[in-house]
């Protein structure tokens, strides 16, 4: 038996037991199993499973919002910074792709205290506001026509984007900036003035 060294550890080995079984097949035991400790030692990190599992979802989620900030607030063109930010999501999806499929999976809302739920709200905020702030400031510049709704353009393209974690495949013939520029052009086509 080994002891956990870090919270990171922990969280890489719970979105890996996470990944394999899911949510609802995972149990604490397979996760010490993983990490080569006693499930009690576990109780010392987190206090459940959902709270683990958030803790995985929370980290995951934080990383890609920043990722799209850091696009929304660069120098790039709103075409640009909208073709980066969709290679970004579908790259990190595909980095993560034994996991994050189950990440749209929500968490029964009785497991979510209200101070988490408002937590998950802020933080969809973000993202989405991100992505609004790209297709706002083309709507601004004339790259993008006026008569776009931010909210309607942003939801799709994260419906669409978020979607490929269920059916990508990286053996098949398609790299994943190859389905990006894809779907960048889809979008685009449909956004550009």
């Amino acid at each position: 038996m080994t002891k956990i060294r870090s919270r990171q550890q922990l969280i890489d080995a719970a979105a890996k037991v996470f990944a394999e079984k899911g949510y609802d097949a995972a149990r604490l035991e397979d996760i010490a199993a993983e990490l080569d400790v006693l499930q009690g030692s576990l109780y010392y990190h987190v206090g459940s499973k959902a709270a683990l599992y958030r803790l995985v979802l929370l980290q995951r989620f934080e990383t890609i919002i920043v990722a799209i900030e850091k696009i929304a607030a660069g120098t790039a063109s709103p075409e640009d910074k909208l073709r980066q930010a969709i290679r970004e999501q579908l790259r990190y999806l595909a980095r993560h792709r034994s996991e994050s499929a189950h990440w749209f999976d929500s968490l029964p809302a009785n497991d979510k205290a209200p101070a988490e739920a408002e937590e998950d709200r802020a933080l969809l905020l973000r993202l989405r506001e991100s992505w609004k702030a790209i297709i706002r400031e083309g709507i601004r510049t004339g790259a993008i026509r006026k008569n776009v709704d931010a909210s309607v353009a942003v939801l799709s393209i994260l419906g669409m984007t978020n979607y490929v974690a269920r059916w990508y495949d990286p053996d098949d013939s398609r790299t994943i900036d190859q389905i990006a520029d894809t779907q960048f052009a889809m979008v685009w086509d449909g956004l550009a003035d």
